[in-house]
C-alpha cells in the first residue's frame, strides 16, 4: 500500500509541474488536469492508501466561490486548492495554506513591481504557490 500512495503521490507532483508551467505561460488551470488529480487522489483513497478530507476541500470551496464571485483568485486556483486538500490530513490544512502565503508573497510583490513598471494589468499565476505548497508539504510527511 506504501508503494502504491508514493507513485500516487509522485503522480500528483508531475501534474502540479505541468500546473506550474501552464499557470506561468497561459495563466489557466486546465479543468482536465483539475480532474485527473481528483481521479488519482479517489483511486489512491479507494485502493486503502490514501486520506479522503471531504469536509477541508468542501468548506474551501464554498468560501473560494465566494473568493472568486469577488474577483480576488481565479476559479481554476480555487478548484485545485478544493482537490488537493481532499489528499491532506486535517493537522496538515494550515501548514499548506501558511506555506501557500509565503511561496505567494513573492509572486504578488513580483507582480506589483510589473504592474508600476509596465503600467498594465497584471495576474499572479498562483498555481505555483499552490503546487509547491503542496509538494511541499506532502514531501516533508514522507520524510519525516
Amino acid at each position: 500500500m506504501f508503494l502504491l500512495n508514493n507513485i500516487c503521490l509522485f503522480l500528483i507532483w508531475m501534474i502540479l509541474i505541468v500546473v506550474c508551467y501552464t499557470d506561468i505561460r497561459f495563466r489557466i488551470i486546465h479543468n482536465s488536469i483539475v480532474i485527473t488529480v481528483f481521479i488519482i487522489i479517489l483511486a489512491n483513497f479507494l485502493i486503502g492508501s490514501g486520506e479522503l478530507n471531504y469536509i477541508a476541500a468542501l468548506i474551501f470551496f464554498v468560501i473560494g466561490l465566494l473568493i472568486f464571485c469577488f474577483n480576488i483568485m481565479g476559479a481554476g486556483d480555487i478548484k485545485l486548492i478544493s482537490v488537493l486538500l481532499l489528499s491532506l490530513p486535517t493537522e496538515q490544512i494550515w501548514d499548506f495554506f501558511i506555506l501557500m502565503t509565503l511561496l505567494g508573497l513573492p509572486l504578488a510583490i513580483f507582480a506589483l513591481i510589473r504592474k508600476t513598471i509596465t503600467k498594465s494589468t497584471v495576474t499572479i499565476p498562483y498555481g505555483v504557490a499552490i503546487s509547491l505548497s503542496y509538494i511541499i508539504i506532502t514531501y516533508l510527511k514522507l520524510a519525516l
